[in-house]
């Protein structure tokens, strides 16, 4: 299932770096999204279902997911506690929320999960365009987020 959603993933992993992914964020991931990290470690979805709204808004489609581990390429990593962390300090990202993954656009389009900003649900992901602070809610939840992802693989196979 995952080669149909992701073009590259990262590294699956076991509950106990899921554990030590916790224990470096500081809190604890969605359940499917720690569900989507074991499974295949994150990665680069496939560009026919990345689509997450119906608009050209920010955000629009998705391009990555962090996770677990480098890609066979040795690509920087999909790291959620490394690479992405490392990227929160230098893009400096807001504090509210935790950068999970990337949008499709010009620059410096991270998905946050919100973890205290009270304009959005807590665990809502939110697109940030770090060039001009505007930000779109993409889902209420990472599990929101996913039954669209399913939803768009579903319509991919029936064409």
């Amino acid at each position: 299932m995952w080669d149909q959603i992701f073009l590259k993933t990262g590294q699956p992993c076991d509950q106990a770096r899921i554990d030590a992914i916790h224990t470096r964020i500081r809190f604890e991931l969605p359940e499917k999204y720690q569900e989507v990290i074991c499974g295949c470690g994150g990665g680069i979805l496939d560009p026919d279902i990345d689509r997450m709204r119906d608009d050209d808004e920010l955000g629009c489609r998705l391009y990555m997911l962090f996770g677990n581990g480098k890609t066979a390429e040795d690509d920087p990593g999909y790291d959620l506690d490394g690479y992405a962390m490392q990227l929160m300090h230098i893009w400096e990202m807001p504090s509210w929320g935790y950068f999970i993954g990337e949008a499709e656009g010009e620059i410096h389009t991270p998905i946050l999960l919100n973890l205290s900003n009270p304009n959005y649900p807590m665990g809502a992901l939110i697109c940030v365009d770090m060039e001009c602070d505007k930000e779109v809610l993409i889902a209420n939840s990472f599990e929101e987020l996913w039954r669209k992802i399913e939803s768009n693989l579903a319509n991919k196979s029936d064409i």
